[in-house]
């Protein structure tokens, strides 16, 4: 395949513009030189035209008709004589009897009006172009026209040949520079084809440099050029290395990487998310995701995360090996990136957990509630107030705080380890949020709290009617008791209770002005044992609860597709219960 470099370019260039110049040049030369030699005829014939004028005027038309050969021969043109009619008297290459009138010829109107015309005009009589030159006399008192005409021919041959004669020059010369224009561009072009064959050894990695060069201009460019070769190759240096260390550092890291490109195609993973994967073949560089994605569920995510949708999800992969992993995909500016972390031993340890909390609570039940079954038997031997009966008091409400504990303990590891029902059941969360209303009001710490409640009809979603009701709960309890903690037994407390629809879902808000809730809190203010006073005293030994209610209500909540945030507000807390409506 021919193709054109620069330099061909310019020659090429060149030479279209050395043909133009001589093209337009001969067409500039051929026509003045055309209009020259008209001009010069007609000159010419002007003189024969007054010649033979002359003669007629001096000697009479027959003298003249007779000796009209040796006119023709001397003039070496036609020589026509016409009346002032424009009929044709004498004619030296036709008989006069066979021409047409002539009085419609631009050269003899003119002639007629002014005594002498030209033309230049096609002859219908010869078929040739032919010059005309016509002058008006008067012979033996009767007015003549005398026409002498010159056949194109003769010009024509006379143009072709000084135009040959002028081209053959022109292309001699042409050849000429156009010689010495490719030597002037390849003696142009050899320094910058030594900078690019400099640039191509630089690129395939030589250690080389741009060569210095006699022109001024040039020099700077090579210098330039060279400045820029060092600050690349210092650039592609530190490229290097900090991709060397990018590479030994996502090697090392304790989670799996695989990035793929925008063909979903693996562009890297480390040898984690192979483990992970349990992937047996060596991953190759380019292979599609596919083949190596052991569930369809990451296949998806990763289709999110090209939406513009970074996402998690939670996998379980059974096999030999029983993993839990968390895969996080996030769209980058080549492709896609996955993150994959093991949870398999932090679900093990949580495991675990709920099984020592299951067993202890049981355990923990039956001395529980020998030692308030003691206590209630001493406590009914004791008269009074004695100190002994006092002890005794404090410790059955002790013990009923270790029972209600337990039973936190068991109902939150009861929520975290069930999965969510295939079959809930409806419950009319209108009724129940009514009811806790209502028992709420007869709570002993609300009698100077001000509650009121804007709750719809009709507000039906799937659940456990207990599950949820105790989420509520827990959630308006602990606003009671954060709003006596501002007021005690003063007025001024307020809690606002509200549940309403909203885009296929229902929101219960439980607004209160109570001591609110610190920003350091409020981070983890759903946590297991997180209290939002804690950064206040417990008060009185024995009192205040541990931190499980909030848990408790978040895990309920969540195991039934809704949420429950904490809106922050200047005054007190804000709780909003997200739960979806039945369809």
């Amino acid at each position: 395949m021919f193709t054109l470099t620069l330099r061909k370019k310019v020659i090429l260039a060149l030479t279209l513009v050395m043909a133009l110049a001589f093209a337009g040049s001969i067409m500039l030369f051929t026509g003045i030189l055309r209009r020259h030699i008209i001009e010069q005829n007609r000159a010419e014939l002007g003189s024969q035209t007054a010649a033979i004028a002359k003669v007629i005027g001096d000697a009479g038309l027959d003298a003249f008709r007779t000796d009209l050969a040796k006119w023709k021969a001397i003039f070496r043109g036609r020589i026509t004589i016409i009346d002032d009619g424009g009929k044709v008297i004498l004619d030296s290459d036709a008989n006069p009897a066979t021409l047409e009138n002539h009085r419609d010829r631009p050269e003899v109107k003119v002639a007629l009006a002014g005594g002498e015309g030209t033309s230049l005009r096609w002859s219908g009589s010869l078929n040739t172009y032919m010059l005309y030159a016509a002058r008006r006399t008067d012979a033996a008192g009767r007015a003549l026209l005398v026409r002498v005409a010159l056949p194109l021919d003769t010009l024509r041959k006379t143009l072709v040949t000084i135009r040959d004669r002028f081209l053959i020059f022109l292309l001699l010369g042409a050849v000429v520079v156009y010689l010495v224009g490719a030597w002037t561009v390849r003696r142009f072009f050899r320094p910058l084809e030594r900078i690019v064959d400099s640039a191509d050894r630089i690129a395939d990695g030589e250690d080389a440099r741009f060569p210095l060069m006699s022109d001024p201009d040039l020099r700077r460019l090579t210098g330039a050029l060279n400045a820029m070769s060092e600050k690349l190759r210092g650039a592609l240096d530190d490229l290097r290395s900090e991709r060397e260390d990018l590479s030994r550092i996502v090697t090392s890291l304790p989670v799996g990487v695989i990035l793929l490109d925008d063909a979903k195609k693996v562009r890297y993973i480390n040898g984690v998310a192979v483990s992970l994967l349990d992937i047996r073949p060596v991953v190759e560089p380019g292979v599609p995701a596919e083949r190596i994605l052991p569930a369809a569920d990451i296949y998806t995510l990763i289709e999110e995360s090209v939406a513009g949708k970074d996402a998690c999800l939670e996998l379980d992969l059974p096999g030999n090996r029983r993993r839990f992993l968390r895969i996080c995909a996030r769209k980058t500016a080549t492709g896609t990136l996955l993150v994959l972390t093991d949870l398999t031993e932090e679900r093990a340890l949580e495991q675990s957990r709920r099984d020592f909390i299951a067993d202890a609570g049981h355990e923990l039940q039956t001395p529980l509630t020998a030692v308030r079954a003691a206590a209630e038997y001493l406590l009914e031997e004791e008269d009074g107030d004695s100190p002994r009966r006092k002890c005794l008091v404090t410790i059955i409400e002790q013990q009923e705080r270790m029972t209600k504990l337990v039973d936190d303990l068991l109902l939150l590891s009861r929520v975290e380890g069930q999965p969510p029902r295939d079959d809930p059941e409806p419950v009319d969360l209108s009724g129940v949020v009514s009811l806790l209303v209502n028992e709420l009001r007869a709570h002993p710490l609300a009698g100077a709290i001000r509650i009121e409640a804007d709750i719809m009809p009709g507000a039906t979603v799937n659940g456990r009617r207990e599950d949820l009701a105790r989420a509520a709960q827990n959630v308006l309890e602990n606003a009671v008791k954060y709003v006596h903690e501002r007021f005690g037994s003063e007025e001024g407390g307020r809690i606002d209770i509200s549940l309403q629809p909203g885009d296929g879902r229902y929101f219960l808000l439980v607004r209160d002005n109570g001591v609110g809730v610190t920003e350091e809190s409020a981070e983890r203010i759903f946590e297991r044992f997180s209290r939002g006073d804690s950064h206040r005293a417990r008060g009185r030994w024995g009192k205040g609860g541990y931190g499980l209610g909030l848990a408790i209500a978040k895990r309920i909540v969540a195991g039934y597709g809704g949420d429950i945030r904490l809106l922050r507000s200047d005054d007190g807390a804000t709780f909003e219960i997200e739960l979806p409506a039945i369809s």
